[in-house]
């Protein structure tokens, strides 16, 4: 978008949901010409930020056999995935991710964290998707 005479468009930012954002952009006009110019030819390169049928199911999953893993090793409050396919790790008490305990699950668990997202949040503030549980 930049390089196609939307200086200002900012990059992008990843939710707590793991996808990308690129909002709010106040500076940014939308309905200006340059923008909707610059978003035609830029358009073939946005990712697809859907996934199908079979994908989400797999990632789904995985996410699942991941959650089993780590509450058969140790983590027995680890959550199962959310509607969007991610296992959010809530550190407010009942999870510690830094604990001795969830790293040797984890690490029992290595392997097994493809195809899905772990967002790790603590009270203050909440971490893209990473590694599972390190929220980087």
């Amino acid at each position: 978008m930049r390089s196609d005479g939307v200086t200002e468009f900012p990059d992008p930012t990843i939710g707590s949901n793991g996808l990308p954002s690129w909002g709010p952009t106040p500076n940014v006009k939308g309905g200006a010409p340059a923008y909707k110019a610059a978003q035609r030819v830029c358009k073939k390169d946005l990712p697809s930020l859907t996934q199908t049928s079979a994908e989400k199911a797999k990632a789904d999953a995985a996410g699942l056999k991941y959650a089993t893993c780590m509450r058969s090793n140790g983590v027995p409050n680890f959550p199962d995935p959310n509607g969007q396919g991610l296992i959010q790790v809530n550190v407010s008490g009942a999870l510690e991710p830094s604990s001795p305990a969830f790293q040797k699950a984890q690490m029992a668990c290595k392997g097994l964290d493809d195809g899905f997202g772990v967002s790790v949040a603590s009270a203050s503030a909440s971490s893209a998707p990473g590694g599972a549980g390190t929220g980087s």
